[in-house]
């Protein structure tokens, strides 16, 4: 549950200080690039357009200014705002993908570090010991399905390559 509130976290941050949404997610360099592009990019617009702003203003001069601002100003500004936005939540997303096929990816070299053991060694229960449920429902199930970490489709474990991408599995380079 964690892993999905990140992103929006991300998001909200990144439309309340430019580059903050990605500095959650720990992307260090598109912070920066994020912060730099909002911030300059309204100092640019607002030196192009000779927008004053002074230091010592009032509040009502600062709202007086701000609703006399031109929209050609104002527009580019909360675009970049909400790509800058967007991205970072794409980039939330992108990082729970990756480190759930990592995990997959993880969990089949296991299993099948397991399996080759299982052929090689012999069954190491005992004679007497009663197969458990998920042993036995995983057999009559077939292969064991695992997402490949380039393609990310579901392929069979049992193969040393994806049959979708024909990339090889992790597993194939340990033999």
């Amino acid at each position: 549950m964690r892993d999905q509130l990140r992103p929006l976290l991300a998001a909200v941050l990144a439309m309340a200080l430019p580059g903050l949404g990605h500095l959650i997610l720990r992307r260090w360099g598109r912070a920066l690039l994020w912060h730099l592009t909002i911030v300059g990019g309204s100092v640019a617009l607002f030196a192009l357009y000779d927008v004053s702003v002074g230091s010592t203003m009032s509040l009502t001069e600062a709202t007086e200014t701000a609703a006399a601002l031109p929209t050609d100003v104002v527009l580019p500004i909360i675009i970049l705002y909400a790509l800058s936005a967007v991205d970072a939540y794409l980039v939330g997303r992108a990082d729970i993908a990756e480190r759930r096929r990592a995990d997959a990816t993880a969990e089949a070299i296991r299993r099948h570090a397991a399996s080759e053991d299982g052929e090689t060694n012999g069954d190491h229960r005992g004679t007497n010991a009663p197969a458990s449920d998920a042993t036995v429902a995983e057999s009559d199930a077939g292969p064991a399905k695992v997402e490949c970490p380039h393609c990310g489709k579901q392929t069979d474990a049992d193969l040393d390559f994806c049959h979708w991408c024909t990339e090889p599995l992790p597993w194939a380079d340990a033999e």
